[in-house]
């Protein structure tokens, strides 16, 4: 049996809730409703909607308002949410919903045939798209999958060749090394684009558990010691007493090992990286900060955006991939936190992420 689409309606008008609310559950939708913008948001927060009805004139938090909070929804990323108006609004205005992800505008009032058409477009469209996603999901993985398997392969030999190069010859011994490090640069790039893939996605398939946050950290360290030592870095961890967490650890890992690799490329010999985490009363705050190159103020914005920081001539960019740092980012709002940059040019960046503590 087919499960019931569920649509949410936030309009703080009562009168048009209720009508719209009766028309669509005799179509057989499941609707919920909210009557202004910030119970639409908590409402948005537990629950997963196929459609959202927006009035754009609402108490507390406006239609615009609600809507960046609900792209910043992964479960969301991608619900059609339509705007509705009873006032008409400026082609300006309208380019600004469009611009923050509105699928239409819709003027109140609406005849009800037009809103039962409308709403089975729209969920007709969203449908197809979604199908749509999974097919190329499914297509990028298997690709990804039979790419990744012979790179291990390449970077497991490589390894068991590295601890033998001292019976080669000196020419042999840089093959082996730069064939090490041309697989292992390989898989980060499979691997990313895997990643960057599903956030865009909005598929994470999480695997949320409690975790030590200081241990994935310790990892992370050890993981990059070979680096620190070839440019003489030193890294500190100061990082406190903290509760579990839930979180996928796998993910998380992925976050650090992206934010190390890159304090350690842009630090010079002899710099020094720092790692902090302290908990409050709400959420884990995580510091990430080095005494490298420091960003330009026209760099920072385009540093969480994986169509500019990716493009060939990149001087800054979260990873060798150039997908790092967007990934990172995408990781941590899916988790409901935010990572944050501060940077001077010349004096070095810090990198915050904030996680909110939260049971399983």
């Amino acid at each position: 049996m087919t499960e019931k689409k569920r649509i949410l309606i936030a309009d703080d008008e009562a009168s048009n809730t209720d009508l719209f609310a009766s028309v669509l559950e005799q179509c057989n939708y499941n609707v919920d409703k909210a009557f202004d913008g910030e119970e639409c948001v908590q409402k948005a927060r537990s629950a997963k909607f196929d459609l959202i009805l927006l009035d754009v004139n609402m108490p507390k938090l406006d239609g615009y308002e609600v809507i960046k909070e609900l792209k910043r929804m992964p479960h969301l990323k991608h619900t059609p949410v339509i705007f509705l108006t009873g006032y008409g609004t400026s082609p300006a205005n309208i380019e600004s919903g469009y611009l923050l992800g509105s699928a239409e505008y819709w003027t109140k009032p609406i005849a009800v045939q037009e809103l039962e058409a409308r709403v089975r477009a729209i969920l007709r469209i969203a449908e197809v798209e979604r199908k749509l996603r999974e097919a190329q999901e499914v297509f990028i993985s298997m690709i990804i999958h039979d790419l990744r398997s012979p790179l291990s392969g390449i970077v497991g030999f490589a390894e068991f060749l590295d601890e033998e190069k001292d019976k080669f010859e000196p020419q042999l011994v840089e093959m082996v090394d730069a064939i090490g490090s041309s697989a292992r640069l390989m898989l980060t790039i499979v691997t990313d684009f895997l990643e960057i893939t599903r956030l865009e996605m909005g598929e994470s398939n999480m695997q949320r558990v409690e975790v030590s946050l200081g241990e994935i950290i310790d990892r992370c360290i050890s993981n990059h010691s070979t680096a620190q030592r070839e440019k003489s870095i030193q890294v500190n961890a100061h990082v406190s007493k903290l509760p579990p967490i839930y979180v996928d650890p796998d993910r998380m890992e992925l976050v650090f090992n992206h934010l190390l690799d890159n304090a350690i490329r842009f630090t010079p010999e002899n710099g020094s990286i720092s790692i902090t985490a302290n908990a409050g009363p709400v959420s884990v705050v995580v510091t990430v900060s080095d005494t490298g190159a420091g960003i330009s103020d026209e760099d920072i914005p385009m540093l969480f955006d994986k169509m500019r920081i990716a493009t060939p001539g990149s001087k800054r960019a979260g990873s060798r991939t150039g997908l790092g740092l967007p990934i990172c980012k995408g990781i941590i709002e899916m988790h409901g936190g935010s990572l944050s940059v501060q940077s001077k040019k010349g004096k070095g960046s810090i990198f915050t992420i904030t996680l909110p503590l939260k049971t399983a």
